[in-house]
């Protein structure tokens, strides 16, 4: 039995059989004709030749990016380029007020440099930090707990890189909207 699943096995996949080729007419319009030698010959030649004023089947992947690339550079060469955009902050002030609680003393400039309303980042920092916080009359954001500045940094740090830079162009210029009951960048 096992002769006879080799046999059907072989003739489905007998690799001696040359396969029928499809020639090209100069419209484009294929025509199917038996293989011979000389047809045999011409897809070897057609292999071999990389032809791109034929149909979209003769391009290579790699040559339709860079066409696309070049076509995207030729209409708009400022796109292309690949200009990061910093955000220069200074250092945070973080103080202590007592034993219980931590005061962001420049957060109000913080807020005003990243573009972003008080309120915004003050509910971020109570979400971030697992705790409560408010702002005093000279724009301090008080926190209640004990925070090292460089945990107060990685909040921070987080903040400006999911709500203040563009995900697509990296550009701080954005503004937060409501879309949905979720707030996301424009």
């Amino acid at each position: 039995m096992t002769t006879i699943e080799n046999q059907t096995d072989d003739t489905f996949f007998d690799l001696t059989k040359k396969k029928k080729s499809k020639n090209r007419t100069n419209r484009g319009t294929r025509t199917e004709q038996p293989a011979t030698a000389n047809s045999t010959n011409n897809v070897a030649e057609d292999e071999t030749k990389n032809d791109t004023t034929g149909d979209n089947s003769d391009y290579t992947y790699d040559y339709l990016i860079n066409r696309a690339f070049e076509a995207i550079y030729e209409s708009k060469p400022s796109t292309t380029e690949q200009t990061k955009c910093t955000l220069m902050l200074p250092p945070i002030q973080v103080g202590r007020i007592g034993t219980r609680r931590t005061a962001f003393v420049n957060f109000a400039l913080i807020c005003k440099l990243v573009h972003r309303q008080e309120k915004q980042l003050h509910e971020y920092f109570i979400v971030e930090l697992g705790t409560t916080a408010s702002i005093d009359k000279n724009h301090a954001l008080i926190i209640k707990g004990r925070f090292q500045q460089t945990h107060i940094e990685n909040v921070l740090r987080s903040f400006i890189k999911e709500y203040v830079f563009c995900k697509s162009c990296r550009s701080p210029d954005t503004l937060l909207g409501k879309s949905d009951r979720l707030t996301v960048i424009k």
